[in-house]
């Protein structure tokens, strides 16, 4: 089996608190139960995710949080990786929406981004929702899951 991997890359945007949100992502996946992964986190503008929501998506707009599925990757001859607990995949995440998101939701932006994080992490892992109503299973255990995050802050 590889060894899990986690990425975080910045497309046109300055972070200075990368590593704490980089903990963050580590925590997080722990605490979804997950020991398998491989992951890519591009924290971004408006303009980058809406090049990619209108090539993958067929969306010309911007969005918050973009998945990507992936299979595990394993070098020849390894043995099959199952999905199941895993997490493998890209995210793609613009800062300007979520901005915008936090101040229309009323709520900080280290929130925001946590829970933006988290529900591209339970795409990753196989989880959808058909709607955004807060009683989809998905929604209920993204906002457990940030509950024992409250604390943290970048």
């Amino acid at each position: 089996m590889k060894a899990p991997e986690l990425e975080v890359f910045l497309e046109d945007v300055e972070i200075p608190w990368l590593e704490r949100y980089r903990e963050f992502l580590l925590q997080a996946l722990w605490s979804l139960g997950v020991r398998d992964f491989e992951v890519s986190v591009t924290l971004c503008r408006d303009s980058y995710i809406r090049n990619l929501n209108r090539q993958w998506r067929g969306r010309d707009e911007a969005t918050d949080v973009l998945s990507f599925e992936a299979e595990p990757q394993q070098p020849p001859g390894a043995p099959q990786r199952s999905r199941s607990g895993g997490c493998f995949g890209d995210l793609v995440i613009s800062m300007d929406t979520l901005a915008v998101n936090s101040a229309y939701f009323l709520v900080d932006r280290d929130e925001e981004l946590k829970r933006v994080s988290l529900h591209g992490l339970l795409h990753l892992m196989g989880w959808d929702h058909a709607s955004n109503n807060a009683t989809e299973p998905m929604l209920q255990h993204q906002e457990s899951i940030l509950a024992r995050f409250k604390e943290l802050s970048f």
